[in-house]
């Protein structure tokens, strides 16, 4: 095998190097441990976003309901109130 770099270039590549030991390279394993690890941290991220989807359209199920329930309430009072003023206008004609 032929030599790509010569001697004076490749010491120069190593001296720019971080002053770091071979312990602190990162190793295939090691990347693939931490793609492990992420892919079970977004995994449990996409549990706790489904389940607060969940709760939030329960919750709006909930007020919507009570909300509409309210607007008929209301709808019926304003009417019979219309309906007795109507009345008691047509007894005074």
């Amino acid at each position: 095998m032929g030599q790509i770099l010569s001697e004076e270039a490749a010491d120069t590549l190593m001296e720019l190097l971080p002053p770091v030991g071979w312990a602190d390279v990162a190793t295939k394993t090691d990347i693939q441990h931490l793609r492990d690890e992420m892919q079970h941290l977004r995994d449990e991220l996409k549990g706790d976003m489904h389940a607060l989807q969940l709760r939030f359209e329960a919750t709006l199920e909930k007020r919507l309901h009570e909300q509409t329930k309210w607007l008929i309430t209301t709808m019926i009072a304003m009417n019979t109130v219309m309906l007795a003023a109507s009345v008691a206008l047509s007894k005074l004609i």
